[in-house]
């Protein structure tokens, strides 16, 4: 499968979502776990590239705090509709790259 590596990271990622911890700690697990492994030149359709980094650094923006690290930083600082937002695009990142990819 030519996005394979995306695809799994993505997938994984989608499950971490639906874990049965805080929604923060939900996002902050897909994140940590999942989406740092994504290279997007390698991993992902071209098309997502730019989205993609644009997104991964929106999710780093907030300085970390003693033992932190910035995803958690951020996520920490975001409202409910933020949160929301961060979902919504892991899950449409996810959908993305199974519309490029091959069926098994």
């Amino acid at each position: 499968m030519k996005y394979g590596y995306g695809w799994e990271k993505l997938h994984t990622a989608v499950h971490s979502l639906a874990a049965s911890q805080t929604q923060k700690e939900r996002l902050v697990n897909a994140l940590v776990f999942n989406l740092t492994h994504i290279t997007p030149e390698n991993d992902l359709p071209e098309p997502m590239h730019e989205d993609f980094k644009n997104f991964i650094s929106e999710m780093t923006s907030v300085e970390p705090k003693s033992d932190e690290g910035s995803y958690q930083a951020t996520v920490n600082t975001l409202d409910q509709i933020g949160v929301d937002r961060a979902i919504a695009k892991i899950i449409g990142f996810y959908d993305t790259v199974c519309r490029y990819s091959e069926p098994f």
